[in-house]
């Protein structure tokens, strides 16, 4: 009834190759450089001088100087280091900085974090443990971020002005609710 023949199109020892991998996070994220590479400032490596580029770069050594990959994702390690400015679509702080943290994006600053100096970006993300001295400016209109970015920063945080409208709304009803003078409130007490 039914067959044991192996079709004659297949040989016995075939196999199947395996299924083409997917493209790789680095050539599907579209803000990293269009060959996906990285660079890095390894752990034993020290500089003094300002970093300029326009790929992916990782800190895991010391920077004296600023750092400018403003359409890329800077990250600094756990023993990473920077002494100065940095400008980056999206960063992420391991180690220890001291200067302007300014993206145009998002910074996210890990529980290892060591920070003294401002950030500016229109996201942040903090998390318990990190340490922070300085100043926060989450303005999306703020002239330095402006101007650093000539006008390419996401406007798209998660207080959308819907909200703060919402808020108004709720605060504005509630006033409208309270008397607003002592007569008022002399007259309410006496009924």
């Amino acid at each position: 009834m039914f067959s044991k023949h192996k079709p004659d199109s297949v040989p016995a020892d075939h196999t199947v190759p395996p299924p083409a991998s997917p493209k790789s996070t680095a050539q599907a994220d579209g803000s990293r450089d269009k060959t996906g590479r990285t660079a890095i400032i390894g752990a034993q490596t020290s500089i003094k001088g300002n970093v300029i580029g326009e790929e992916e770069l990782i800190i895991d050594g010391q920077v004296a100087g600023t750092v400018e990959f403003k359409h890329n994702t800077v990250s600094i390690g756990n023993t990473g280091r920077v002494e100065g400015d940095i400008y980056a679509q999206t960063l992420h702080v391991a180690g220890h900085v001291e200067g302007r943290l300014i993206t145009s994006h998002k910074i996210s600053i890990h529980h290892t974090a060591y920070i003294v100096g401002t950030i500016i970006t229109p996201c942040l993300v903090l998390e318990d443990g990190a340490v922070f001295q300085g100043s926060i400016d989450m303005d999306a209109e703020n002239e330095v971020l402006l101007s650093a970015f000539e006008g390419e920063v996401d406007k798209s945080t998660p207080h959308r002005v819907q909200d703060q409208e919402d808020t108004m709304d709720y605060f504005e009803e509630a006033d409208a609710t309270t008397p607003t003078s002592e007569e008022d409130i002399y007259h309410e007490d006496k009924s």
